[in-house]
């Protein structure tokens, strides 16, 4: 890796220190999450933070395990039966290839 003059940092090295896990202000959250600052406040039995007197931090590593929790999955596909349905679809009576 070819390294710039001393004492100068890539883009790279910096992007890859703000994407790190790192603490999340309340407004920070509020932006990563995608979520209202009242719906956090409302959760906040649920979501792992640390309050430093009247501050609240999230760890943003513990709010991407916290939102997995409400992943939903979608049931498991029959992939037979949708390809039987597309065939169906394709390979109409008496019509041929």
């Amino acid at each position: 890796m070819n390294q710039g003059p001393q004492g100068l940092i890539s883009v790279g090295e910096i992007l890859a220190y703000i994407n790190q896990d790192r603490y999340l202000s309340l407004s920070e959250a509020v932006a990563y999450l995608n979520l209202s600052e009242r719906t956090i406040r409302e959760r906040l039995l649920e979501i792992p933070h640390f309050r430093v007197g009247s501050k609240l931090l999230f760890r943003k590593s513990e709010l991407d395990a916290w939102l997995l929790r409400y992943r939903e999955r979608s049931s498991e596909m029959d992939l037979g039966k949708i390809a039987d349905e597309a065939l169906e679809g394709i390979l109409q009576p008496g019509r041929k290839l």
